[in-house]
């Protein structure tokens, strides 16, 4: 995985907060993109190049295809997640 943009920071409508580069280009629990990440930082940095280079086909398809998780959803997949990991004492 390219590095070189992680230190950059932009604030992330998202999540509230600034964030840097490099949680951008790994949410969504699965080491993938943020849906919203080219465009949050196209005019920073070249995105499609970047994508191109460090994620294959199906993992871009996967981020960033199908339609976004509402407010619910995403509350109730981490819950899920917290208790599934609770399990595990």
């Amino acid at each position: 995985m390219d590095e070189k943009f992680d230190g950059l920071e932009m604030y992330c409508p998202h999540m509230g907060t600034l964030l840097p580069f490099s949680y951008c280009r790994q949410t969504q629990g699965r080491h993938l993109p943020c849906r919203n990440l080219i465009n949050c930082w196209q005019k920073r940095i070249p995105v499609d190049a970047f994508l191109a280079e460090n994620f294959i086909r199906e993992e871009l398809e996967l981020a960033f295809g199908g339609l976004p998780k509402t407010r619910m959803e995403r509350i109730f997949d981490c819950l899920e997640q917290t208790r599934r990991t609770g399990d595990r004492g």
